[in-house]
């Protein structure tokens, strides 16, 4: 239980999920945020825990996973205090949102299963879709089970998009989609408020691309395309849509392929990296995935001086990158295609909150959840590649970075038996 005594946590810089303080402090009593103050201005008798040459940031939050139990104490270990699971078994996920009220776990919120065509692409934590109507029953029933959002997947028939959209949002509930046949334009005009990954404007900017998804980026052709791709970020900014395009997979494609890898697999279990890792070294097709990385970058620029929204998810396990830390790495690859600084630690922080309509989580201010981390260094002059946590606050608990990595070694050796790992095991086999 958080407790109900005030404490004070300060450092020489705060990001309040908005902007950047000097010398502040974050007062958090009961498992929320009481006060943010400067450090001078602490109450006399409220015991202050100041970390000289750091920062202090609200949990940062993941938009864009497939949730594994074995990932758990790595987010938090990486000061990811939320995540949301895009993509699972409908009752394991929901059990897992259930049990994440203690503070060893992030927070979860969920889209439940990925609901898909008649021949699902990852069936294992799917729903078929066979028709229409079979779509928006889907739909329904998945809100009903108590879900945070929906999720389409790339087999539907783009034609049942408009009724499954209008359902989600009759339930209150966001409509995302990973699209790629479909096209995004296709799936923001019938009503989906958020696409991933990027494949899917290939089909509006190159309709007769060679056959592949987001290494085609990476193809000579792809600059042959001119100006489609500002055509086509104009129409999303018009039409108000959210990517996450989730580059920090694409940077493992090509980093993994490479014939002298640099991709830290840090805490990423052996099976996770035999089923996503073992990979044929080949420079041509690294390079290849390089070059679709910068194109990708190059895209997601594009929507940002439109101003559409673009927020960091990683996409774990996929890509066999580290759970938590891949999200800074996320954090990186969107500041190198445009954001600032400010701009994409507001993307993980507020603007993730914002959009999951989780306006307690995300911002350092009174009624706040207490979530915080203490990162050394000053993160106003860049986000470090490989940061050096202090400690973690999860609900007003405090935890120490070097106790939730031994607690993840540990969970490393109980892969099997979470749904994602069945389904990546069936797609390696395969």
């Amino acid at each position: 239980m958080p407790a109900s005594t005030p404490l004070a946590y300060a450092a020489d810089w705060v990001f309040d999920g908005q902007r950047f303080l000097r010398d502040h402090a974050v007062i958090v009593a009961g498992g929320v945020v009481t006060a943010l103050c400067a450090r001078g201005q602490v109450p006399g008798g409220v015991p202050l825990v100041y970390e000289p040459g750091a920062t202090i940031l609200p949990g940062l939050i993941d938009v864009h996973a497939h949730y594994m139990r074995w990932q758990g104490p790595l987010f938090l270990a990486y000061g990811v205090t939320a995540i949301r699971d895009v993509g699972n078994d409908l009752a394991f996920i929901l059990a897992q949102r259930a049990s994440t009220p203690n503070a060893s776990t992030p927070r979860i919120v969920c889209v439940g299963p990925l609901l898909d065509g008649p021949q699902p692409t990852h069936p294992l934590v799917s729903r078929a879709c066979a028709t229409r109507q079979e779509g928006v029953t889907a739909v329904r029933e998945t809100a009903e089970a108590g879900v945070d959002g929906i999720k389409f997947y790339h087999n539907l028939d783009r034609k049942w998009l408009p009724r499954m959209a209008d359902e989600a949002h009759r339930h209150a509930l966001k409509a995302s989609m990973h699209c790629l046949q479909s096209g995004v334009l296709a799936a923001a005009k019938a009503g989906v408020d958020e696409f991933f990954h990027l494949d899917g404007v290939l089909a509006d900017v190159w309709p007769d691309h060679p056959p592949g998804w987001l290494s085609v980026w990476g193809l000579p052709g792809f600059r042959a395309t001119r100006d489609a791709p500002c055509r086509v970020a104009d129409r999303l900014a018009a039409l108000g849509v959210t990517a996450t395009p989730t580059l920090v997979y694409w940077e493992s494609q090509w980093r993994l392929r490479a014939p002298e890898s640099d991709l830290a697999l840090h805490h990423v279990p052996a099976e996770i990296v035999r089923w996503q890792g073992s990979l044929p070294r080949d420079a041509a097709v690294a390079d290849q995935w390089h070059a679709a990385l910068r194109a990708a970058q190059e895209f997601v620029g594009l929507l940002l001086e439109r101003g559409v929204r673009v927020l960091p998810g990683s996409d774990v396990p996929c890509g066999c990158v580290t759970p938590g830390l891949s999200l800074w790495q996320e954090m990186g690859l969107l500041v190198a295609a445009g954001m600032s600084l400010e701009e994409s630690l507001r993307a993980a922080t507020a603007e993730a909150a914002a959009f999951l309509g989780l306006p307690q989580l995300g911002r350092l201010a009174p009624g706040a959840s207490a979530d915080l981390v203490v990162v050394r260094g000053n993160l106003a002059q860049g986000l470090p590649a490989h940061p050096e946590l202090v400690t973690v606050v999860r609900d007003g608990i405090a935890q120490r970075p070097v106790d939730l990595l031994a607690s993840a070694r540990e969970a490393a050796g109980c892969v099997m038996g979470d749904p994602w790992a069945e389904q990546l095991r069936g797609h390696s086999s395969g």
